[in-house]
């Protein structure tokens, strides 16, 4: 039984796009609990969005629907698609917002389409919230299209920066049982060898490196932005050298 949907998204709160995604649902499952992961992701950030919904989904109940949409390419051929993982389902476009989540249970091209206009430029209301308000009555994955060998992948394969997080700290998907003292790690035309467990462990301006909370190393200065110190950008490439 699902009861559970999530959100995630690049719209804002500045408009009413999430307000019509939600009414949406609700229109057909009033009972519904909806939480928003965010919406605050930078416009267009792919691997943002994809690094969020990868570290955000599983600390929600089993059963819980999640509808993750970062669509640059709304409105053109790419597909969309479901996921099952660990007794959650995800839904989204096909552009590599689920690369931190594959391979999965079952990944879906969902070709079913509500009735009724459907813009070319807010698949999110149009196409997205039907598919979910569909999951919550009950249809399979299954039922709604057919699987996809090959789901669009980003390139995660190298140590990049994936997420740049409210306070200016720059999260990386580099594992952070690699990190030890002496290990340097090359950002941009930076080095940082700072190794530190907590922010109150770096000086002021200074910048050091610790084990995030989502088990990765982040950059990190004690009560300033990290990623304006370094001029950190998301997809920046990485590299981590350890003694």
């Amino acid at each position: 039984m699902h009861n559970t949907v999530t959100l995630l998204t690049d719209f804002g709160l500045k408009d009413s796009y999430v307000a019509q995604v939600k009414a949406r649902i609700i229109s057909e499952h009033p009972d519904v609990r909806i939480v928003d992961i965010t919406h605050d992701i930078p416009p267009f950030a792919v691997i943002s969005g994809a690094w969020l919904i990868y570290t955000t989904y599983s600390w929600f109940p089993v059963g819980s629907v999640h509808l993750a949409v970062v669509d640059p390419g709304v409105g053109t051929a790419r597909k969309v698609i479901g996921l099952r993982k660990a007794g959650h389902i995800l839904v989204g476009p096909d552009n590599g917002i689920f690369s931190f989540l594959l391979p999965a249970q079952e990944v879906r091209e969902i070709r079913w389409r509500p009735e009724g206009p459907i813009s070319s430029t807010f698949h999110a209301r149009d196409i997205f919230a039907p598919v979910v308000s569909r999951i919550l009555s009950g249809t399979s994955l299954e039922a709604m299209g057919p699987p996809v060998e090959r789901p669009f992948m980003l390139d995660i394969s190298r140590p990049l920066v994936v997420h740049i997080d409210h306070f200016g700290n720059v999260v990386t998907n580099i594992d952070a049982s690699s990190l030890k003292p002496g290990c340097n790690l090359e950002i941009g035309d930076s080095i940082v060898s700072l190794v530190a467990d907590t922010f109150e462990n770096i000086p002021g301006d200074s910048i050091g490196l610790i084990k995030g909370s989502s088990g990765t190393v982040e950059v990190v200065s004690n009560k300033g932005s990290a990623a304006s110190m370094l001029g950190a950008r998301l997809g920046m490439p990485l590299r981590l050298i350890c003694p």
